[in-house]
């Protein structure tokens, strides 16, 4: 990755390596192994590329990444970093990798803490009024950026729930409901346009399957007490019902955007944001099932990683199309430079 294009690199580059390390874990849970195995060797060079970049943009461009953390509509979108690490952590940690593995949590948890101090400054200095306004799907980028690291660290050191990582849970589920009040108020009050409707809202259902998963991931791990077992399990199956609830919406939205109001339908690294929450909710779906013991959940849940599977193709498929495209035009103009000397 040269200088220029770390230069440019957005701060949700790590969407990618999200959407590819969850579709790994979740062919990883149907036993689809050596796809499973594929899909994490493009998330690991996916992942270094990347960090290369991000670094060399923090060094030698830190007044433009103090910016983009001043900037609401691009400070959320560095939690992709946080949540593409802890989701590696994840995958990585059952196999020989696993020091590896420790070491992503290490990079990430710091740099969550930084953001969700900046998020704690930008809310203050937006007050309630302009955070509505500014608000959108984004923002819950910080909820899987929480939720990814009580996975992550649950992952890593098995064994009982240890209190910190309840308390994560708790303050992402609860992050959860603050963020989805902000953007209700914001399209309710402002409404949205057609072209505003992005794939990142997607990530809505996304923040809610994560929870899921990190809150039955705990459970298995004994954090239900017979004090709070019915609680927590009230609380599983509402996100899990939620979670649920929005599909249909998120893709009336995509045909309300795409075929009534004749949005194109090209390839945009947004689009990344799609497969992320359809393999998170694959994989929270049969973890949900294993905790409850619903079969049909478990069912329905690997079913979901065909289709999560199929989204990634799609989307990857749509990447290399654009580059393509993208690469092409040079490639004539040198052809045609050629022939004319």
């Amino acid at each position: 990755m040269n200088g220029v294009t770390a230069r440019n690199l957005p701060p949700s580059a790590f969407a990618p390596v999200m959407a590819t390390g969850i579709v790994s874990q979740g062919l990883a849970v149907v036993g689809a192994r050596r796809l499973s195995d594929a899909l994490l060797t493009v998330a690991v060079v996916l992942y270094s590329g990347l960090l290369a970049g991000l670094v060399w943009r923090v060094l030698r461009y830190p007044g433009e990444v103090a910016a983009d953390l001043r900037n609401p509509g691009r400070l959320f979108g560095f939690f992709t970093f946080v949540a593409g690490s802890d989701v590696l952590a994840v995958r990585l940690a059952p196999g020989p990798e696993r020091a590896a593995a420790s070491a992503l949590p290490a990079l990430a948890v710091p740099v969550a803490v930084l953001l969700l101090g900046c998020g704690a400054l930008m809310a203050r200095r937006l007050g309630a009024g302009g955070m509505v306004r500014r608000a959108d799907g984004t923002w819950f980028l910080c909820v899987v950026g929480i939720q990814s690291a009580v996975l992550a660290t649950a992952a890593l050191a098995p064994g009982r729930a240890r209190p910190a990582e309840a308390l994560g849970w708790v303050a992402g589920v609860l992050l959860y409901t603050a963020v989805a009040t902000v953007v209700a108020c914001r399209l309710v009050r402002f409404g949205i346009r057609p072209r505003e409707l992005s794939p990142p809202y997607w990530i809505t259902m996304g923040a809610c399957a994560i929870s899921l998963l990190a809150g039955a991931r705990l459970v298995h791990q004994g954090l239900d007490t017979p004090q709070l077992r019915a609680v927590i399990r009230v609380v599983l199956i509402a996100l899990w019902g939620w979670a649920t609830c929005l599909l249909p919406p998120l893709l009336a939205a995509g045909i309300w955007r795409h075929l009534l109001h004749r949005v194109p339908l090209g390839y945009e690294p947004s689009w990344w944001t799609i497969v992320f929450p359809t393999g998170m909710y694959a994989v929270s779906t049969a973890a949900l099932g294993e905790t409850e013991g619903v079969h049909r959940l478990v069912l329905l849940g690997h079913l979901t990683v065909w289709v999560a599977l199929g989204a990634w193709l799609l989307v990857a498929a749509g990447l290399v199309r654009a580059r393509w495209r993208h690469r092409s035009p040079r490639a004539n103009s040198s052809q045609t430079s050629g022939q004319e000397m």
